[in-house]
């Protein structure tokens, strides 16, 4: 069984490992922009490259957090604006329900395509702020405010 810290070296050292290949999908997606003209290709190439380097981001603070300066919040610091994210999760379901609406009203399969990917990105909103509300909730012993 290994220690707490060679977990955590273990894990340091997937991350980087993984930022690599982050990094390879990076040059892959500006290569094959470069190599067609075709407008969704361009579109689904974009959106690989930035999640992409959304991805890299997400790994490097994880790396931080147990190599430099662990990653704290506090109650206080939330209520400060938590009133903010809970309108901007109204927002976030509100787009889901437009996008669901709009599938419904077209049979065009790169529409569908499209919708389809805008949808799946809304709900991935709307979970991470759910998952967010579970954090906070889970800072104070009676669950809340």
């Amino acid at each position: 069984m290994s220690t707490q810290k060679e977990a955590i070296e273990k894990l340091v050292e997937l991350m980087a490992k993984w930022q690599k290949i982050e990094d390879e999908s990076i040059t892959s997606t500006t290569e094959i922009i470069k190599q067609s003209d075709n407008p969704l290709v361009h579109l689904i190439m974009e959106i690989i490259r930035q999640d992409s380097a959304m991805h890299r981001r997400v790994q490097q603070l994880i790396i931080d957090h147990f190599t430099q300066k662990p990653i704290t919040m506090t109650h206080d610091e939330l209520a400060g604006f938590w009133d903010m994210i809970e309108k901007h999760d109204e927002m976030e379901k509100k787009t889901i329900a437009l996008a669901k609406e709009a599938l419904e009203q077209t049979k065009s399969p790169i529409a569908k395509y499209l919708l389809n990917y805008l949808l799946e990105d809304e709900e991935k909103h709307d979970k991470l702020l759910d998952e967010l509300n579970k954090v906070k909730l889970g800072m104070v012993p009676y669950g809340g405010y």
